[in-house]
């Protein structure tokens, strides 16, 4: 398996675990000297659609997974991702703070090359295999980072609101 942590970014996060963004972006070159070619994923999203669906880990770890992958696409540009946490896993719930607090910001993808070319010391990849969807501390591409982490903090205290005077009258 190979990863790619490919100038994608991580979109949004919400207070329900809820994520999205894209896990890898067309015809930009990566650390690695990586480019992916629009269309490289099209039996992936296929696959996805017969049931067979990437893992959600955390940086690559495959005794780490944190959730599931709801829905990938290809569009024009890239391959988008909607997951969601699963915030009963201790370590889900740290990967949704680190990312609502903007210490990581990163996704990165492991796959396996179903058909690639070289050139210009350039590899081109036509068809992937997707594996694994990961968050990730370090992508390879700069600018692969978390563009927004959705959160309502208002509404997070109104909720613990209502909370405390449910407990206060039930305590009365």
């Amino acid at each position: 398996m190979k990863y790619l942590s490919h100038c994608s970014h991580l979109k949004s996060a919400d207070e329900n675990g809820e994520i999205s963004g894209y896990a890898s972006v067309f015809n930009v070159v990566d650390g690695y000297g990586d480019v992916v070619i629009a269309g490289a994923f099209r039996k992936a999203v296929a696959d996805f659609a017969a049931g067979k669906k990437p893992k959600l880990l955390w940086q690559h770890d495959i005794n780490c997974p944190v959730g599931v992958v709801e829905e990938i696409r290809e569009d024009r540009r890239g391959l988008f991702v909607r997951a969601k946490l699963l915030l009963e896993i201790s370590k889900a719930k740290e990967v949704y703070f680190l990312l609502k607090n903007k210490a990581i910001d990163g996704f990165s993808i492991g796959y396996r090359i179903r058909n690639n070319y070289f050139r210009d010391n350039k590899q081109y990849l036509t068809d992937i295999e997707l594996l694994e969807v990961s968050i990730v501390t370090f992508p390879a591409c700069g600018s692969a980072t978390v563009e927004d982490v959705k959160h309502d903090d208002d509404l997070l205290q109104k909720i613990r609101a209502i909370s405390k005077q449910i407990k206060e009258k039930i305590n009365e």
